[in-house]
């Protein structure tokens, strides 16, 4: 892959990022003076989560690719635990959202 089309990937992930962070903190805001916003609150903070498991699948499936074996043990591990950790935040945070309210 190129240095620009990484680039660009790279500036799209983290332009999602900052959008999600963003709409959380105003949903969070709001939620002082309506708390009907609370729902919206987790699901930005879901989509977050979302954008972190994306974000995982593309540095292991495009970035890495077939060089995943020779990453050390311990940095396999530390993505195993983060990709579980956001997989796990994603679905209960929309499961909270839209099954449980």
């Amino acid at each position: 892959m190129s240095k620009e089309k990484s680039s660009k990937t790279l500036m799209v992930f983290g332009i999602l990022l900052l959008i999600t962070i963003v709409s959380t903190l105003v949903f969070l805001c709001l939620t002082k003076y309506n708390p009907h916003y609370w729902d919206d609150v987790l699901i930005s903070f879901g989509a977050i989560s979302m954008l972190g498991v994306v974000f995982l699948l593309y540095i292991k499936e495009v970035r890495i690719k077939e060089n995943w074996s020779k990453i050390p043990l311990v940095g396999r591990t530390i993505w195993w635990i983060m990709f579980i950790a956001h997989s796990y935040n994603f679905i209960e945070q929309f499961m909270v959202a839209f099954i449980f309210r």
